[in-house]
């Protein structure tokens, strides 16, 4: 049983780090035939390593590997074949040949998704979608008869916190021969932030009329109601909200309606009372 012999030895290889999707597969080596020199034991052993598993290469493109010292090393160590006193092969190069397919991209679109946020609660900020393109692969004339990429309907209730929701797509490349997508989902944040509101009284400003005209505004100071997100309550004053009211020369109506040009980013204008107020020129 302590006799060094030679064994024969076949392993599988697998190719990967590639992209499956982008790229088609004519040629690709799946097996190493191998003869290492060990006693019949740690043979047998080698043997029942390999069987259950694979040497897999990492590529990116169309590879050839030659079959050499450096392979054996790399094997040894992923195989833990320890006691091995010698490897050798009948062959002398492993190689992968890949086919890039035509592709397409992609800007996914939300498609009957429903957002229902808990009370109080709402966007911070713009939604964002992760990979913001999708690619289809595959035979160019087929890609021509997509024209977009979308989301399965989806309803997302209760919603009171900042989240990154994974949302499937609707798998068109599937009711194509031959297509391929480089995902099968998206991920999309949503920022939020929890509201309450804030009031303030401050001056309305007369706008668009020659600096010259003396215009009295009644009343001159509005309401305005902002909903604030809770962590900036006390960080937004009176001074960030600006109102105004714009002159018309040809309007015969006798009021403005008031609008807010200023508020702070991340509130929204709930109300202003009064909506609209009275004005004279005076000449």
């Amino acid at each position: 049983m302590s006799e060094h012999n030679d064994y024969p030895l076949e392993v599988k290889v697998e190719w990967v780090g590639y992209d499956s999707a982008r790229y088609v597969v004519t040629h690709a080596d799946t097996l190493l035939p191998l003869t290492i020199r060990s006693n019949c034991f740690l043979a047998i052993g080698r043997y029942q390593t390999v069987k259950h598993q694979r040497y897999q290469i990492s590529v990116t493109s169309d590879t050839v590997i030659k079959v050499g010292e450096a392979l054996f090393e790399d094997l040894l160590n992923q195989f833990a074949f320890h006691g091995t006193h010698g490897v050798k092969s009948s062959t002398e190069k492993l190689s992968l040949s890949l086919v890039e397919q035509g592709s397409k991209g992609f800007v996914p679109q939300l498609r009957n998704v429903d957002f229902d946020f808990a009370e109080q609660c709402g966007l911070s900020g713009n939604p964002t979608i992760e990979p913001d393109t999708v690619w289809l692969y595959g035979n160019p004339s087929t890609l021509s008869q997509i024209t977009e990429v979308a989301t399965l309907p989806a309803h997302l209730t209760q919603l009171n916190d900042s989240c990154l929701i994974t949302l499937a797509l609707d798998p068109v490349w599937k009711r194509h021969d031959g297509l391929r997508t480089s995902t099968d989902s998206i991920r999309l944040f949503l920022p939020i932030d929890r509201y309450v509101e804030k009031s303030f009284t401050v001056p309305v400003r007369f706008e668009g009329a020659d600096n010259q005209m003396q215009v009295k505004l009644h009343p001159d100071r509005a309401d305005v109601t902002l909903w604030v997100p809770v962590r900036d309550y006390d960080k937004i004053t009176s001074d960030m909200v600006h109102l105004a009211v714009d002159y018309i020369p040809d309007d015969n109506s006798q009021t403005l309606p008031v609008r807010a040009t200023l508020f702070p980013s991340g509130t929204r204008v709930k109300h202003i009372s009064p909506s609209s107020i009275q004005y004279v020129i005076i000449r």
